[in-house]
């Protein structure tokens, strides 16, 4: 699909040019000219900005670890969790890492998963302090949103995870509801960044807006259900 709409933007560069050097449909050869050469530059260098992109909000946005704290400089992303007065989440308070969402997240008070932008599995695997708490669970958020990623999935593979989220207690029913309110959402996200890889509940956060209290601690109802723990690192 990438490669057929770099086709269509080339194609449509060169019969904009064509028009401009026969003097035909001046203004509107321009026009198009500069949507079509600006769509198809942007289409080539896309890795390049999103890499861009991802190391800008690393820079701004990622938290650190401490010596017996995560520090979010500029505070938590989403305010209205439990972090929303503080820059700081103590070790202490965190019940469990859950190491195969991304970003990695940290389980608290039971109900509420707090992102830990920037830090990956290998950064908690090698610090004592945090390792005996790394799980891996069901991504009840991952298992929803994979058929907005810009990849296809095999039919059994379809039923198996539509079989997991309902063990989890998210009925056949509760998923179509919760897919069809996110799907416009997340195939207008997948046209401009073409993501195949993942799509999980940070990722929802951050589609849900205008974000509020409601939608923020209904995604962490559905990310909690019945979690299964697949390992224990």
């Amino acid at each position: 699909m990438n490669l057929f709409l770099k086709f269509i933007c080339l194609i449509s560069t060169a019969a904009c040019l064509f028009l401009i050097t026969q003097g035909k449909l001046l203004t509107e050869s321009i026009i198009g000219l500069l949507m079509s050469g600006g769509l198809l530059v942007y289409m080539i260098k896309e890795d390049e900005y999103y890499e861009w992109l991802k190391r800008f909000r690393r820079k701004k946005f990622n938290c650190r670890i401490e010596s017996d704290h995560f520090y979010f400089p500029n505070g938590y992303y989403f305010r209205h969790g439990s972090l929303k007065r503080s820059k700081k989440l103590p070790f202490s308070k965190v019940q469990e890492l859950r190491i195969n969402t991304q970003p990695v997240s940290a389980l608290i008070n039971n109900n509420e998963l707090i992102f830990l932008l920037g830090i990956e599995s290998k950064d908690v695997l090698a610090h004592d302090q945090l390792s005996i708490k790394a799980k891996q669970r069901n991504d009840n958020w991952s298992l929803l949103c994979e058929e907005f990623l810009d990849t296809e999935f095999s039919e059994a593979l379809q039923k198996t995870n539509i079989a997991k989220l309902e063990k989890a207690g998210i009925s056949k029913e509760e998923q179509q509801a919760i897919k069809k309110r996110l799907k416009v959402r997340f195939l207008i996200r997948t046209m401009v960044t073409w993501e195949w890889v993942y799509y999980g509940q940070y990722d929802v956060l951050c589609e849900l807006w205008p974000l509020t209290q409601k939608k923020y601690w209904w995604t962490m109802d559905v990310a909690l259900r019945k979690n299964e723990l697949q390992q224990v690192l």
